[in-house]
């Protein structure tokens, strides 16, 4: 009544070897997929973009072609519109405030353009080193 085939000791080493080799590639996959899903950002900057509001959309794209038309203040008065809707994303926030802050110096106003220079420097911090030549040019300028 014994089968010859039925191991007597437990199981094969060829088949404990299969069982090792892919409970190794199962672990190694999961330590990838979760490595992935942590360092992976919520959104992707494409997928930010989609999301922002139509109307500031249409505001900046309106800003953009009034400063290559050359009408400096009625872009001016766009990105200030920017700055006065947005209030989820601060990095959008300071980009319009720097560009408000650049264009009154383009018009010569230096105090207006410390006004919104700081304020994109209090909006996204990141930008100090990018906006303080800026600053202390309508700085110097105003002493």
């Amino acid at each position: 009544m014994s089968d010859s085939k039925i191991p007597q000791e437990g199981v094969s080493g060829k088949l404990k070897l299969g069982v090792y080799i892919l409970t190794g590639i199962t672990l190694f996959a999961f330590v990838a997929f979760f490595t992935k899903l942590v360092t992976k950002d919520r959104i992707s900057n494409k997928q930010e973009r989609n999301l922002e509001n139509p109307r500031i959309m249409e505001l900046k794209k309106a800003g953009e072609r009034l400063q290559q038309a050359g009408f400096v203040e009625q872009a001016l008065d766009q990105y200030i519109e920017i700055w006065k809707l947005e209030n989820s994303r601060s990095s959008i926030r300071a980009e319009a405030a720097a560009t408000a802050g650049n264009l009154y110096l383009k018009l010569g106003n230096c105090k207006e353009s410390l006004v919104w220079l700081f304020r994109a420097e209090a909006a996204n911090p990141s930008l100090s080193s990018e906006l303080q030549p800026l600053m202390d040019t309508c700085i110097a300028k105003d002493k």
